[in-house]
């Protein structure tokens, strides 16, 4: 899985065009589903699309759900991107001077 419970996401695929490049907060983590399998969340049959770890993920405002503007979804691990923080981490082989 490329997620964690309480990740900062960018949605990379989505069902809803409108969806992707949306920033959300990796929120629960649902469990592996079959395509097709179907599950139940207060009281609404929701189903998987593909085959993958699923996440409920929210935002604030914006997310299109299969009714409308909704603040949660769910959505395959694969189909979102980690944004996580690059601090104290260099990307050159350049040698560091230390003052010890």
């Amino acid at each position: 899985m490329k997620c964690e419970q309480g990740d900062l996401a960018k949605i990379i695929h989505s069902i809803r065009p409108e969806n992707i490049g949306k920033h959300v907060v990796v929120e629960e983590y649902i469990g592996h589903l079959q395509q097709g399998e179907l599950f139940v969340f207060r009281g609404i049959t929701c189903k998987a699309i593909i085959t993958d770890h699923y996440w409920w993920v929210s935002s604030d405002y914006g997310l299109k759900g299969l009714f409308g503007e909704s603040p949660k979804l769910y959505i395959p691990d694969s189909w979102l991107e980690p944004i996580r923080p690059t601090l104290g981490v260099t990307s050159t082989e350049d040698e560091l001077d230390l003052i010890v």
